[in-house]
């Protein structure tokens, strides 16, 4: 077993992405819910994720969430927003990292998808050397 723990993230089109949070009636959009539903997971966007995080932060005091001032000035960034409402996160419950099994089944699903849509698929693994971490903030 790793003592790492994985997630899955995919890449879409503006056009997917829209569909994906609201409707879901596309093909693509199907078939990715579909794949979700068979882990028994939900495809949750990255950008809707980063506000509900600054959200509550706002509301418990920012002090006690280390990365708010990084995810809210990442919000804020029109290009940096363009960015994560196409970047979709595989979530098992509340749980954004799961086990090495898990995501390269997620994986090997996605990959048999043959749409011009899903731009990227992504395993992501929870080691920090492999992931690059917000800047350190100054507290003058």
């Amino acid at each position: 077993m790793s003592e790492w723990l994985y997630q899955i993230r995919i890449k879409v089109t503006e056009n997917i992405s829209e569909d994906l949070r609201s409707k879901q009636k596309q093909s693509l959009s199907k078939k990715l819910k579909k794949i979700a539903d068979k882990y028994n997971m939900s495809l949750v966007c990255t950008f809707e994720a980063f506000k509900e995080y600054c959200d509550e932060a706002e509301q418990n005091g920012i002090e006690k969430y280390g990365l708010y001032h990084w995810t809210k000035s990442t919000i804020e960034d029109p290009l940096k927003k363009s960015k994560h409402l196409k970047s979709f996160a595989f979530y098992l419950g509340n749980d954004q990292i799961y086990e090495k099994e898990l995501a390269t089944g997620i994986e090997s699903h996605l990959k048999e998808i043959d749409d011009q849509e899903l731009l990227e698929i992504n395993l992501i693994d929870s080691n920090p050397a492999n992931n690059p971490q917000p800047p350190k903030r100054n507290i003058s």
